[in-house]
């Protein structure tokens, strides 16, 4: 072999290792929050989303939410923000209302069989909706795949 390839080898390796742990990390499930992706119209607004093994092989679900405006501030017949998971080939289902404190900040926190799934938010005019009548102010796909 070439030792001018070996040394070459040998000096990336240290910047290798680390980008396959996190590649890696990727598919190990979401033990930390993963940025959701915010809309252009809300482009202060932060949310994570944490996905981690609960019972009965179920998947503990974790949203947190700041910056972000007040629902009417978005669509004018809004309330509250309402959080839906779709299952891959699955339909959309309401996993319950946002509420934001006086902060701008709130948080859910649900348990759920799926371990692949989108997560959007959305503002509606009422928590019990059955579909969205929104576009999504955060999204995020999250894959627990352990």
């Amino acid at each position: 072999m070439n030792p001018g390839i070996s040394t070459f080898r040998t000096a990336l390796l240290p910047l290798v290792l680390p980008m396959a742990a996190a590649l890696a990390g990727l598919h190990l499930g979401c033990t930390k929050p993963q940025t959701m992706v915010s809309a252009a119209g809300v482009p202060a607004s932060q949310g994570t989303v944490k996905a981690t093994q609960g019972d009965n092989g179920n998947t503990k679900l974790s949203i947190h939410v700041k910056h972000l405006a007040p629902p009417s501030k978005i669509s004018p017949d809004a309330t509250v923000y309402v959080v839906w998971l779709q299952p891959r080939n699955g339909e959309r289902q309401n996993i319950g209302a946002l509420a934001l404190d006086s902060n701008l900040e709130g948080s859910l926190t649900t348990v759920t069989p799926h371990r692949r799934f989108l997560v959007t938010v959305t503002p509606e005019a009422g928590g019990q909706v059955s579909q969205p009548t929104h576009e999504p102010v955060f999204s995020s796909e999250v894959d627990r795949g352990d």
